[in-house]
């Protein structure tokens, strides 16, 4: 384990801040701002020194670093609350909203860092981590160098989704997406399906490969035949679905799926009569011609519960003691069959 940082002097934050100890200490042991002996922007200057020195040498300094103020940071590396990300964030925001109010603590929602080239920095300036106990993290794709600085550090935070950013002892909660996807090919083997397409957008996270060497996989065993496709090609499906004899098309995710839909309609080819359709993601909600969408259902609310329980455990624990705990958690997702896949008894055999 990396050793814990050393502590800061109150000398070091004031010759970091460009103020006297004798400032800092009263910052320190003025924890509702209101001594007016210190001006606003000098006040700032000694909090953004505490930050970037990781400063929790005292019961003061813990208190104004908010290391006991019941508070847990929530921290996204991608725009969580636009309407294209809120059907995968919604549910679980509100899973950690409702798992905080059960252990009594508030949420501090990090939105202070900007997007820059499609993601943020936890440690920006702006943001506030060393104000919160501790501190959940979402995103597809994480900056190694930071979850590298949190291990490092041994400051308590939980990621959600296996991470493989880096070889850091990351902590983290996930879905298995392995035994549902080989579950959903299975039944649809056993519904006499033989050639499939797999439509995907061609990520590197360690769910879009899991998803994608199941079937890869299941291809590579006999039990159903597959051949990938990128999303950039969905208007070509109906061509390949002829020249291939595919009589299902699995995609992704349920976004993707209808993506696919509206391409296979388009062409005149019927769904699912002619090419039955499904997702590998969260499908309640996603419906193709009145039918509901095959998938599945992902237990996000459970995921964040699990989540804060893992994050508190840590924010309890003292760091030494952490490698004895369960710091890699993994949920199942369930298999919605959906009315998208229909037993085919005209392919070759």
């Amino acid at each position: 384990m990396s050793p814990r940082p050393r502590r800061v002097t109150q000398r070091e934050i004031a010759e970091l801040a460009g103020v006297s100890q004798t400032t800092v200490s009263v910052v320190l042991n003025d924890r509702d701002d209101s001594n007016v002996r210190v001006p606003e922007a000098t006040r700032a200057r000694v909090k953004e020194a505490i930050e970037q020195l990781s400063y929790v040498a005292d019961p003061a300094a813990r208190r104004l670093a908010g290391l006991d103020n019941q508070i847990i940071g929530v921290f996204t590396y991608e725009a969580a609350l636009s309407p294209e990300s809120m059907d995968f964030y919604g549910p679980l925001l509100n899973g950690i909203e409702r798992a905080a109010e059960q252990i009594g603590c508030d949420l501090l929602f990090f939105t202070s860092s900007p997007v820059e080239n499609g993601t943020r920095s936890l440690f920006h300036r702006k943001t506030r981590l060393r104000l919160t106990d501790g501190c959940v993290l979402l995103g597809q794709q994480m900056v190694a160098s930071e979850l590298e600085r949190l291990v490092a550090e041994q400051f308590p935070f939980v990621a959600i989704g296996r991470r493989d950013e880096t070889a850091a002892a990351v902590p983290y909660v996930a879905i298995d997406y392995i035994t549902p996807t080989t579950a959903l090919i299975d039944q649809a083997a056993a519904d006499g399906h033989q050639q499939a397409l797999y439509v995907h957008r061609g990520r590197d996270t360690p769910t879009a490969r899991d998803r994608r060497d199941t079937v890869e996989g299941a291809s590579a065993a006999g039990r159903l035949a597959f051949l990938l496709v990128g999303e950039e090609r969905i208007a070509d499906l109906p061509r390949l679905a002829r020249a291939t004899g595919a009589t299902l098309i699995i995609a992704e995710d349920a976004f993707l799926a209808e993506d696919v839909a509206y391409a296979l309609l388009g062409a005149g080819v019927a769904v699912p009569d002619e090419i039955s359709l499904a997702a590998l993601g969260e499908v309640r909600g996603h419906r193709v011609e009145g039918r509901s969408l095959a998938g599945f259902h992902v237990p996000r609310q459970q995921l964040a519960t699990e989540a804060l329980d893992l994050l508190q455990l840590l924010i309890t624990t003292a760091p030494q003691e952490w490698t004895g705990l369960d710091r890699e958690r993994l949920l199942v997702a369930e298999v919605e069959p959906g009315d998208t896949i229909v037993a085919r008894t005209d392919t070759p055999s």
